[in-house]
Parts: structure tokens; sequence; C-alpha cells
């Protein structure tokens, strides 16, 4: 057959040709330039990214007719030689069918004789974690000291099977995966000279099912071009490699998040049709969410497997959801993906966790209860309607608060009475009537006060101390203060300086305290009347309380 496939017509013929292992291949180059070459490596790293092929075009490097050089010409007989597997001097053992110390002891014996026609005899072993203890144990000696211009290359997908014997007599060049945007950057380079007529998302799809692996790439090319020829539609790419559609899985999340069941199973029903497996599904919708929180959280810098305008995609998809629900939707998948995984019935169960992801009521911060609490609270006491509930499906608020616009606000009478939270001023030396006043004010405030270990009025100063230290922050801010000095001013008739302290046995208890002062610092958060009365509200609940982190 004179065909060739992609992955051996492309295979890398220099250095500058590897694709994504800039630092092994400039450390080889160094090597090779200031004649400080180990007499033997160990290239361990995943399947495809380029470890016997660096092993060749070292082989070349050494024995080109211009070298030892780190740019070996590809042109004279001994490059030509080693890049045909010809060469006698560049022996390739496959370790997963030589794997008993006969096949070493033939190594051994023949080490021992002078290279055929080159500068240096290169044993490359393809799969060495492959070899026997006894062929590792064999192998020990003559790996340690060689015989001059002998030099052994050891390439594994499994270094850790290696024993630490035979890893301390090697230097050791780690190949890492090769990024999404390099492996289409150089499909994009070959569909080019072969004349292929490919779309930019196809060579994405391809780049992101390889795994890493540009070997995997170019293999995945090649079923395409046997099937298709050199005009390969997307669309037609998707269905032969079985791949899910990201318009699906985006239809998906954005169905988990407007809490539609209906969409969602309607999604997995056409990926159905099409051919996906359940598990496939599963997977890719767990990536999809993975995504959506790194983006969130992170930037489009954290994710590399995406083009820009997927990233931005996803990002106006969750833009609208909070990290603590993305945590939540991700970390439900996760167990889902797991259970379908083991499911003798995974479409159901896939099912069923669409389902659970598309009914989950949605996480939100603490902080982001008590600031709409307040802002509630200031909405009763100005007449105007509240504007936004927590629990409203995405779309409800626009059409609620349009509908607010056009109902008429009921205002109490001219004359003829209080309204409901007007009270008479107290009088300046009554800190209890004084409290009730506010609380009329603003409920959340005065809830607050009522829990204050001590409050007190001294000279020009009203000073409060608290045990719980989220009292104690929320009155330290500017806005809270500004506020609360507003109504003082109201009962004293002139300005009172704020003076917020917190109980020193409190801050102990939370820093330095034990299980025990956290667990009933956690107990006093859950019991707090302004918490209680946002869940009571809102109807939401609480998932976790967690330790404020410090500025």
């Amino acid at each position: 057959m004179s065909y060739l496939v992609l992955a051996r017509k492309w295979r890398p013929q220099t250095f500058e040709d590897i694709v994504s292992q800039e630092f092994v291949t400039l450390s080889l180059k160094n090597a090779v330039s200031t004649g400080k070459i180990a007499h033997a490596f160990i290239f361990s790293g995943p399947r495809g990214v380029g470890k016997t092929s660096t092993a060749r075009i070292l082989a070349k490097a050494l024995n080109c007719l211009n070298g030892p050089t780190p740019e070996p010409c590809s042109e004279c007989v001994f490059c030509k030689e080693i890049a045909e597997g010809k060469s006698l001097d560049v022996i390739e053992i496959d370790a997963a069918s030589h794997t008993g110390v006969n096949d070493v002891r033939e190594i051994i014996e023949n080490v021992k004789y002078l290279p055929a026609s080159g500068k240096y005899k290169i044993y490359i072993i393809d799969e060495a974690h492959m070899l026997s203890q006894s062929a590792f144990n064999a192998l020990l000696k003559t790996l340690e000291e060689p015989p001059p211009r002998v030099l052994f290359i050891l390439a594994t997908t499994e270094a850790h099977k290696i024993p630490v014997t035979i890893l301390s007599r090697c230097q050791r060049h780690e190949f890492k995966k090769v990024p999404v945007e390099k492996i289409k950057e150089s499909l994009a380079s070959i569909t080019g000279k072969e004349d292929i007529s490919v779309a930019e998302e196809t060579l994405y799809t391809v780049a992101q099912e390889a795994d890493g692996s540009m070997r995997d790439a170019l293999s995945l090319m090649d079923q395409l071009l046997a099937t298709f020829g050199s005009e390969i539609a997307h669309d037609d790419a998707i269905r032969i490699l079985g791949v899910l559609d990201r318009t699906l899985l985006r239809s998906a999340v954005a169905g988990i998040l407007d809490k539609d069941p209906r969409s969602c199973i309607e999604t997995l029903n056409r990926a159905t049709e099409k051919g996906i497996n359940p598990k496939r599904f599963a997977e890719d919708l767990l990536r999809t969410l993975r995504y959506a929180l790194l983006l969130k959280t992170c930037g489009k810098e954290a994710v590399t497997e995406l083009s820009d305008e997927d990233k931005d995609e996803i990002m106006g998809i969750a833009s609208g959801e909070s990290v603590e629900t993305l945590e939540s939707l991700f970390n439900l998948m996760l167990e889902g993906a797991e259970s379908i995984h083991r499911s003798f019935y995974p479409q159901m169960a896939l099912e069923f966790i669409l389902i659970k992801l598309s009914t989950l009521e949605r996480t939100v911060p603490i902080e982001s209860i008590i600031k709409r609490l307040e802002n509630l609270s200031g909405s009763i006491k100005t007449g105007d309607p509240p504007r936004l509930r927590l629990d409203e499906p995405r779309g409800e608020y626009r059409k609620r608060e349009t509908a607010a616009e056009d109902t008429p606000v009921m205002t109490p009478p001219a004359s003829g009475g209080q309204t409901p939270v007007d009270r008479p001023k107290p009088q300046p030396g009554d800190l209890g009537a004084i409290i009730k006043f506010i609380k009329s004010r603003n409920a959340i405030m005065g809830t607050r006060l009522e829990q204050a270990k001590n409050i007190s009025v001294e000279g020009d100063s009203f000073r409060v101390t608290f045990g719980n230290p989220l009292h104690t922050s929320h009155f330290r801010k500017s806005e809270t203060q500004a506020e609360l000095r507003g109504y003082l001013k109201e009962c004293y008739s002139r300005d009172l300086g704020i003076e917020i302290a917190e109980d020193a046995r409190a801050e102990a208890g939370e820093t330095v305290g034990g299980k025990d002062d956290r667990s009933e610092n956690k107990k006093k958060i859950r019991n707090d009347p302004a918490l209680k009365d946002a869940i009571e509200i809102f109807g939401g609940r609480v998932v976790s309380v967690k330790p404020k982190q410090k500025e």
C-alpha cells in the first residue's frame, strides 16, 4: 500500500516540528550543542505527544553527517535511514512484545560492538514499563555504565511502573498533553497543505476529541478523509465521530438554568435520536458546567479547550447565575455522571439527573439575602412595592415589575391617625424605646440592636457592643452608620458619634476556640432572627455556614 496515514506522513523531523514540548526540545538541543549528552534518557508522558518522534530526532541530531548538531539536515543518508527506520545504528525495540530477560541479554551482547556507520549506536525502547522485573535487573549495569558511543532512550506512558533503580540512572524528560489550540493550529496547517476543505469549528471538535494527543487528532482526521474525501462538512463530522453537538449542550444548560425540565428532556431526546450515548451526553454536560464555573470565577484565560466564541456563549448563558448555584449544579452533575456510568439504565438515570438539576433551588449568598432584606425594608417604609424575589423564574421579574408600574399604590389618608410604621419619638433616656423606634423605621437594624451585648450613651457617643461578628461587620459599614445616625438625631435632636465594639470573648471563641466554639458560632448564625426572617420571606434554606474571609 502506497498511502501513508497523516500521522506518519507528517511525523516531526526536527526539534522545531515537535508541538508544544518547548522545554524538552530546548534541553535536548542545548545538550547536543554543548556535547553534554547523557548516556540514558527516559521520555515519559501521555500517548501521541511526540516521545518516539523526539527520540528519532535526537538520534538524527547525533548521527547526522553534519553532526552532532541541534538541527539535523534530514537530507543525508544517515538522517534518511533513521527517518525510514532502516538504520543499523538506531535500534527500536517494542518492550510490549520483548518483555523477557533474554531480549535484554541480546541487547547487552550487541552493545559491545561499535556503530556500523554512524557516530552513535542508539537503542530506543518503546513502552519501557512493559519490561519484566528480571529484564530491568539485567539491564541495570549496562544502563549505568554503557560502552562509549552507546545511548539508551526509554519511552513510556507509565513512568511510575519503572523501577526507581532505572529512573535514577536516566535523565528524565516529562512530555505534556498538547493544548487544544495548538492541535487545532497544527491541523489547520496540515489540512491546508493537503488541500482539505474543513471548517474551523470542525478542527476544534477534532482537537477536543483528541484529548491532548496529536497522533489521535491526525487519526480522527484520517477517518474523516476516508469517509468524505477532501470536502468535510461540520454536521457530517459530528455524526461520524459520535460527538455531541455543542448547540445541544448549550440548549441543555440553558434549560437547566431556566428551570425548564421539559426543554432538557427534549434536548436529550434529540441527542439520542442522533445516536449519542447517554453516558457521553452526561460527560459532555459535566464538562460544560465545569467551563461555566471556571469562566464565572476565573475568566476566559482559565479555559484553553474552547474557542473565544464558545467561551462568550457559555458566559452569556451563565451570566445571571451565582457562583454558589453553579457549584451546586456541578457537584450534583458530577455525582450523577458517576451513577450513570454504573447504571444498567443510563437513559433513565440521565433523565432523572436532568430533572433534578432543572428543578434545583438556587443558592444565594447570605450577604445578598441581607442586602435584599434591607432594600425590602426600605420599600415598605417608603410605600414602594417590592421589586425582587429570589425564588421567581428567570424572566418573571420583568413581567412583575411592568405590572407593578400599572398598579395603584395605597397611600395613607391625609389625616386621621398614623401609619403602621409610625411611632412617637421616644425620650432620649429610654434606650428600649429608642431601639423600638429604630425598629419601626428599619426592622433589620432594630432586630440586630436588640441582640447587642450592651448599648450605652456616653456624652456625644452612642456605643454598641455585639457578640455576633456578623452584626459588628454590618454596623461598621459607613452607609449603615449614616442611617443609624439619622435615627438617633431624630431621638436626641443632636448629632451623636457611633462606636461599634465586639465582645472580646466572642472574638476569642471564633479565632482560637476549638470545635465546640465554632459549632456554637454557627448555631448562633443559623438562629439569627434576621436570617430566619429572610428564610421565611423568600422561602430559602441555609446550605452552609462559612467563616468570613479576613480582609
